[in-house]
């Protein structure tokens, strides 16, 4: 009968144990969280709304509705589509991109990176088995 007891009791002190440590967790999260937007970085994904190769910035439209512009800093700010480098002038209007972001201590919105979306090939598993049996 005591090792039924134990075999009950035990779970659930370590259960009452474990919960303290994942409220701290997400404490932690959500301070982090917090210092990161009042730093004023972050992350958003949208359409490109507006693009200026000239003055150097990307305006996207973010889910909320709203239009956040960027400057693409020569030589600093990474641009993408896919896996491939790109110029901020092969950027299109329409376009969905990702832009991670920081702000400088003017308060401008800089680009450190911009990733223009690109749907992925579905490939049939068929095909490549098909095309491997021809390579042999």
């Amino acid at each position: 009968m005591k090792e039924l007891v134990k075999l009950f009791i035990l779970p659930i002190f370590i259960l009452f144990l474990a919960v303290p440590t994942f409220a701290q967790e997400e404490v932690a999260l959500e301070e982090e969280l917090a210092l990161t937007e009042e730093a004023g970085e972050g992350v958003i994904t949208g359409g490109v709304t507006t693009l200026d190769a000239d003055a150097g910035t990307v305006s996207v439209k973010v889910t909320q509705g709203s239009d956040m512009t960027f400057t693409v800093v020569d030589g600093e700010t990474i641009l993408w589509r896919g896996i491939e480098d790109i110029e901020l002038s092969d950027i299109k209007v329409g376009e969905e991109a990702e832009v991670g972001y920081y702000t400088n201590e003017n308060g401008d919105l800089i680009a450190s990176w911009v990733d223009v979306l690109v749907e992925e090939e579905f490939v049939p598993v068929e095909a490549l088995e098909a095309g491997a049996g021809e390579a042999e």
